[in-house]
């Protein structure tokens, strides 16, 4: 039984995954870690279940190390698994939601992988909401459909054509390129969201909407805040519909910057805590799962219900931060 195991996506980061898997002998041995005591892997497409289950087997703790579409497959395995088994991210994608989230994603970018490495050894696990999609599916950050959607279904099947240069900086480039040709687009004629609420059931029209977001973190779009004071503990989702260009702009640009964005556009926006979800789209309406195309699973899947899986522990770095060494 191994007390650390790493998994790591050798592309993420523009290839950064590689540089990680080979630091990570000299840096263990550096914190006195004996090489019999930990794993590590690049992560293998072709038998990725099979390979996350062995190691969530083998391992006291996992540490996924790559983007929010690498840690949302290791957790879809954790809460099928082993839910209560101590789960680690290290931020390498575009966007690091999940990773802000946790703080993990400051620690990394301000200091660098050995105090990253470091603060997850000894940080203290926090209960984390994980919820199913459709019976096929782990919610780990956030779900939506609309024009973000759209732009992530461009990203993606640039990135499958190869079409896509210089690292996260071209991919960040492409995603702004390709949501400046997407601001014309609105939910179709029957799009529609059921939600459960704490005071019951709500009926959403969304055609013609911009976008409708369903999120189970306070932070969306690699970075943005809509739902200040959201929690990942809580059994519900925060929701937002975006019935115009301006609103959906001040949240996802503003909010970076400013909370208080945030916090004056809840008064403007139809903001609901959802403890279900079933989305009703007509087939090939793009949607996204935590920064993943999920358009074609989704059509599959008619009406898509949302609904809360598991309790899984996760490493939480936020208050490390100020006190890394």
């Amino acid at each position: 039984m191994y007390k650390l195991a790493f998994l790591i996506n050798p592309i993420s980061g523009g290839g950064v995954g590689k540089h990680v898997f080979h630091r990570l002998g000299e840096i263990l041995d550096s914190f006195g870690m004996d090489r019999s005591t930990w794993i590590a892997e690049f992560t293998d497409p072709k038998r990725l279940d099979e390979q996350t289950d062995n190691l969530l087997r083998v391992s006291d703790k996992l540490i996924a190390v790559g983007g929010d579409g690498t840690i949302g497959l290791v957790l879809d395995r954790v809460r099928r698994l082993r839910p209560t088994t101590a789960i680690g991210l290290i931020p390498l994608g575009t966007g690091n939601d999940l990773g802000r989230a946790l703080g993990v994603y400051r620690v990394y970018n301000d200091k660098g992988l050995i105090a990253c490495l470091k603060q997850l050894l000894k940080a203290q696990s926090q209960p984390f909401d994980l919820w199913d999609v459709g019976g096929r599916a782990t919610l780990v950050s956030y779900i939506s459909a609309g024009l973000d959607a759209s732009v992530l279904r461009s990203f993606d099947q640039a990135r499958k054509q190869g079409k896509l240069r210089g690292g996260t900086l071209g991919n960040k480039l492409f995603y702004l390129k390709s949501f400046v040709s997407n601001l014309g687009y609105r939910l179709p004629k029957g799009a529609m969201a059921r939600i459960e609420t704490a005071e019951g059931s709500v009926e959403l029209p969304l055609e013609g909407r911009r976008a409708f977001l369903a999120a189970n973190i306070n932070s969306y779009a690699g970075g943005a805040h809509p739902f200040p004071g959201g929690q990942f503990d809580d059994g519900v989702l925060e929701i937002a519909v975006f019935a115009s260009i301006w609103k959906y702009i001040l949240v996802t640009a503003g909010s970076r910057s400013n909370p208080a964005v945030a916090r004056w556009m809840r008064r403007k926006l139809r903001w609901y805590r959802a403890r279900k979800i079933t989305l009703t789209l007509p087939i090939g309406t793009p949607v996204q799962l935590d920064g993943e195309d999920f358009t074609p699973a989704a059509g599959e899947n008619m009406p898509l219900t949302v609904s809360f899986a598991a309790r899984v522990h996760l490493l939480d770095l936020r208050k490390a931060f100020y006190a890394l060494f």
